[in-house]
């Protein structure tokens, strides 16, 4: 699998479909820092990785945040990232968003 990150790909092992990666799958992923911080902070301890949708999401709010401090309107930022006015608006103040498990909902 060939996942993009700026300029750089990064190419993931075939893990057989199976859900574990060796030690030398992380290194060849990650570089030998990269893996041994994981290791170091995770290893043994089963780790739950967001999905792609999480990322995307993420993203977007950075966006809706220059877009806000751009000076853009809410309504010019739900139409521009297709989201409703009442969205826009409370992306702009992430405080007024319900926090659930460090997840802005």
């Amino acid at each position: 699998m060939i996942l993009g990150f700026g300029s750089n790909s990064l190419d993931f092992p075939d893990l057989n479909d199976k859900r574990v990666m060796s030690v030398e799958g992380l290194i060849r992923v990650l570089g030998h820092e990269g893996a041994e911080r994981i290791i170091y902070y995770w290893g043994g301890t089963r780790v739950s990785v967001p999905n792609i949708e999480e990322l995307q999401k993420i993203r977007v709010r950075e966006r809706v945040k220059q877009a806000f401090e751009r000076g853009a309107t809410p309504s010019q930022v739900a139409e521009r990232f297709g989201v409703s006015v009442r969205t826009a608006q409370r992306m702009r103040t992430p405080s007024a968003c319900v926090e659930d498990d460090s997840k802005m909902i």
